[in-house]
């Protein structure tokens, strides 16, 4: 499942993530990814909620039915397309928060060059809320997703431990960025 074409792309509103796997709850038609689910996050995050409901906060149970044997396919199949799925949905939210200070930022710089007071004199003022407005945006996402990101490396740390004492044989973190091939999942932000 992939996102982006180059991992420098910023996120458009095109790009969307469709959630399918075992969990029959987590199946939508729905696109998830989108830059209005960015900003009001309920929709994501519910599906970050009920991604670690079925596959995280269940792993004893599971692995309570499994042998070790199966610990690799269970984590295969399992674990590895629910934390790629979460990964995912909050690297693309992040890429949209990034996007959307870069775009603030560069306004900034222009601020008082593209008006003339004397034709509009509360353009600059406009101009200055709608800053205000994007930077405040901004930081809703950042803030949520850095929340999301630390939630998301806890949860991680205690499916690992909890895989490591059934199924001892793995280093089951390195094992998920060897087979995601992403860098340290906290590194982009």
């Amino acid at each position: 499942m992939r996102l982006f074409s180059a991992p420098e792309e910023a996120p458009s509103s095109s790009d969307t993530l469709f959630i399918t796997g075992p969990a029959e709850a987590l199946v939508t038609s729905k696109p998830l990814l989108s830059l209005e689910n960015c900003e009001s996050s309920s929709r994501i995050r519910a599906f970050l909620r009920l991604s670690r409901i079925a596959t995280d906060d269940t792993i004893r149970q599971h692995l309570n039915e499994t042998g070790p044997s199966q610990c690799d396919q269970y984590f295969e199949q399992t674990i590895l397309p629910q934390w790629r799925a979460r990964s995912e949905a909050i690297q693309f939210c992040s890429k949209y928060a990034k996007s959307l200070r870069a775009e603030a930022q560069l306004k900034e710089t222009t601020l008082h060059e593209d008006y003339d007071l004397r034709i509009d004199p509360y353009a600059a003022k406009n101009a200055r809320d709608y800053l205000d407005d994007q930077y405040a945006r901004c930081v809703s996402v950042e803030n949520w997703v850095a929340n999301e990101t630390n939630v998301e490396s806890i949860i991680r740390e205690q499916t690992a431990s909890v895989l490591s004492d059934k199924c001892y044989y793995k280093d089951w973190l390195l094992a998920f960025k060897t087979a995601a091939r992403e860098p340290s999942f906290t590194s982009d932000l």
